[in-house]
């Protein structure tokens, strides 16, 4: 893979992120483009560092985790949609600690 054809996979890692309506995108759907785009680009780094001369393979080996940053900053939104009624389905009352005859 040459340098000119990364520099265009990165441009194209861009313009495949944003081709999709991510203003009316779920937040899982906007979740998974975004881990496909850190992978993505991790991948054409490690590509470019091996043409530059570096070790490529740091950059391998860290796209998994650094896509994985994308769960760590949508867990909020995550967490708060499975505690909210409509969610998932459930609500506080079904995660509850007490069993039915405890609440009251």
């Amino acid at each position: 893979m040459s340098i000119l054809m990364i520099k265009s996979g990165l441009h194209g890692h861009i313009d495949e992120l944003f081709a999709a309506d991510l203003r009316r995108s779920s937040d899982a759907e906007n979740q998974q483009a975004l881990k496909t785009f850190l992978a993505s680009v991790y991948s054409s780094l490690a590509s470019l560092a091996w043409h530059l001369g570096a070790d490529g393979n740091v950059f391998q080996r860290e796209a998994l985790p650094a896509s994985e940053l994308t769960d760590d900053a949508f867990f909020a939104l995550n967490h708060e949609r499975e505690f909210t009624v409509g969610g998932t389905g459930r609500d506080q009352r079904q995660v509850g600690t007490h069993n039915h005859r405890q609440q009251f």
